[in-house]
């Protein structure tokens, strides 16, 4: 799990720790990028992944999900209460579904958001099953594009796509969560986040340098902010360079 993603995340939906989410109400364009990945949402089997979720509930939690369940229409209230409920029961990816529900009710950047942050967190949890973790990265993906859409004025919404895009990139656009940092980069080339993940990457691909002179650009202005520091820690013992040390030590306090 990479902590420098989730942070990212876990900040823009702390303050909404209830989980919501919402429909499906995809643009053709993105239907059509799912439809080139690996593992299509449209065919993931997640009725027998709930049906074998709920078969090893204990019994107060099958009652509660049961009386959150009857009736035709369930109302936001009721799908919160079982996203809710699932999250307690340890299956936040079942959590994550009923609040994407709520958010295609609610139709907000928020809630969409929110659904995002969930998905891409279950995502982590089941990063050892691989048409699971894929299916809820895609989800995430899309949740936060549809909040971008909704409110495109939030730069953050497009972040979090963006990263869950450089985690499962599309088969026809494997650029396009670098290409997504890129221009949010050159819109906000002062902002921490964006350098930081953009500095997480290029230490990924072995760019000691690059990451380096991305993160000491930031650094004067934000001289205790522990992601920079703990990543320019990375970056300099990448390259073997002896402030490696220094940073690390900050890094630890």
């Amino acid at each position: 799990m990479n902590r420098s993603i989730i942070a990212t995340i876990i900040g823009f939906v702390a303050l909404f720790f209830i989980l919501y989410f919402g429909c499906d109400v995809r643009t053709h364009e993105q239907k059509k990028s799912i439809a080139s990945r690996d593992v299509s949402p449209e065919t993931f089997d997640f009725d027998k992944l709930r049906e074998n979720a709920f078969n090893k509930l204990n019994d107060t939690f099958r009652l509660r999900i049961q009386n959150l369940s009857a009736g035709n229409a369930l109302t936001p209230s009721a799908l919160k209460g079982l996203s809710s409920t699932w999250h307690n029961a340890g299956s936040d990816e079942i959590a994550a579904h009923y609040a994407e529900e709520v958010a295609g009710l609610e139709k907000t950047d928020e809630a969409w958001s929110i659904a995002g942050g969930n998905f891409y967190l279950a995502a982590q949890k089941n990063s050892a099953d691989k048409a699971l973790h894929t299916y809820c990265l895609q989800h995430a993906a899309d949740a936060f594009q549809n909040a971008a859409s909704i409110n495109p004025t939030r730069w953050e919404h497009r972040l979090n796509m963006a990263l869950c895009y450089t985690e499962n990139p599309p088969q026809d656009n494997p650029m396009r969560g670098i290409l997504l940092l890129r221009d949010l980069d050159k819109e906000h080339p002062e902002n921490v986040s964006i350098n930081c993940n953009l500095a997480r990457l290029a230490i990924k691909t072995g760019q000691f340098d690059r990451a380096i002179e991305r993160l000491e650009k930031i650094l004067p202005k934000n001289p205790t902010e522990k992601k920079i520091i703990c990543l320019l820690a990375d970056a300099y013992t990448g390259k073997n360079d002896p402030k490696s040390a220094t940073f690390a030590k900050k890094c630890q306090e």
